[in-house]
């Protein structure tokens, strides 16, 4: 009797693995499906020098906005989107992975993906050609999509990937979800609030960088899915 309800027991925790799994794979789908109809339809109105309503809404309920201590806070999170702020982070992102958990396929899905998606970001931005809303130092490169959004999105998200994965507790994951999404959330605003560039710059570089996110995942899975298979023969 006992042997049966441990039997039922695993067969309903598996059956609720999977259901986590389906609904995992298909938020995935949607949310690709989503933001690549949001970059297609932006990065149209940027080649075909359309103006995108909400840029300006936007950036005129930030203006008047500019205390000195957000400008403190928000260059703070620019520099953590920078080139160099995420050279930085990587490094000693990797050094930490290598450390814990020997994670090979992780680190280099993390810096061949941080490489692919900054080079497909300085194509773009030269395809599109669109100035920034600002001139001066920091307005030498071009505006579409925002490369703090989207390498930002695709660097800092597969961080946030893999630290859920190599976490236990749900509450922990709980924290580290809600710290991720606002820091990652906070990389796109500093770019608006401190002028760099226009929202539909920012929106887009998330939309492209959650596209590169979700493949960027899916060829680690892939390799992990390979490396399970070889150790299983």
């Amino acid at each position: 009797m006992v042997q049966k309800e441990m039997i039922g027991m695993q067969a309903d925790y598996g059956q609720e693995m999977d259901n986590k799994k389906n609904d995992t794979k298909w938020r995935r789908i949607t949310l690709f499906i989503l933001c690549g109809a949001f970059f297609i339809w932006s990065f149209q109105q940027i080649v075909w020098q359309n103006t995108i309503g909400f840029d300006e809404a936007i950036r005129n309920a930030v203006n008047g906005l500019e205390a000195d201590l957000l400008v403190s806070f928000f260059h703070l999170f620019t520099m953590l989107g920078d080139k160099t702020g995420v050279i930085i982070i990587m490094l000693l992102s990797i050094g930490l992975i290598w450390w814990m958990k020997r994670d090979y396929a992780a680190m280099g899905v993390i810096v061949g993906g941080v490489i692919i998606v900054n080079e497909l970001n300085k194509w773009l931005k030269d395809y599109t050609g669109r100035e920034r809303p600002m001139t001066g130092p920091g307005a030498e490169s071009l505006s579409f999509p925002s490369g703090h959004a989207m390498v930002g999105l695709f660097f800092y998200g597969l961080l946030l990937y893999f630290a859920l994965a190599y976490t236990k507790s749900s509450r922990k994951r709980l924290v580290i979800s809600i710290f991720g999404v606002v820091f990652i959330s906070l990389l796109g605003t500093s770019r608006i609030f401190l002028n760099y560039h226009y929202p539909s710059d920012v929106f887009a570089g998330y939309a492209a960088g959650y596209i590169c996110l979700v493949l960027g995942v899916l060829v680690y899975e892939w390799i992990q899915a390979m490396i399970a298979k070889k150790k299983a023969v």
